[in-house]
């Protein structure tokens, strides 16, 4: 999982600060879930950026492969179940943010005051480990309150 701080033009663009970048190569688990945490410092302000499904994922035998985007309180704060596995009629190439139920992270975002992750949770019809092709971006914006003056 490759964590990039975006060019202040793209930045600009995407109304986000950071991609996340997940790859097949990423789901290591003999099992069907895996979560990938992003550490976020304390005093962080988080949003919720958009999607891209830059490459479906693939596997052999799976029929589903879905991720979300929360943290330890809510583990859909920032981005709903999306679908994102070849085999699935369903897939969604492009999404915007869209937060779970009781969640006001889309436009307002959630101020960390302690160190936390933004976990990233994936769940398959088959052990993830056996995905061959698949890439995803996941956009968010994080201020580090604690430089603003």
């Amino acid at each position: 999982m490759l964590i990039n701080k975006l060019p202040t033009e793209a930045q600009a663009e995407m109304s986000a600060t950071y991609e996340v970048v997940i790859t097949h190569e990423d789901l290591t688990a003999a099992a069907t879930t895996q979560t990938l945490t992003v550490n976020l410092p304390a005093g962080s302000w988080v949003k919720s950026g958009c999607h891209i499904l830059a490459e479906e994922f693939v596997s052999p035998s799976s029929t589903s492969l879905t991720y979300k985007v929360g943290d330890d309180s809510d583990d859909d704060l920032f981005m709903t179940a999306t679908q994102i596995d070849a085999a699935h009629a369903s897939t969604i190439t492009y999404k915007a943010p869209t937060p779970g139920t009781g969640a006001a992270a889309v436009g307002t975002g959630k101020v960390y005051a302690a160190a936390d992750t933004l976990d990233i949770d994936l769940a398959g019809s088959h052990n993830l480990n056996t995905f061959t092709a698949g890439k995803i971006k996941y956009f968010f914006t994080l201020v580090d309150l604690d430089t603003v003056n």
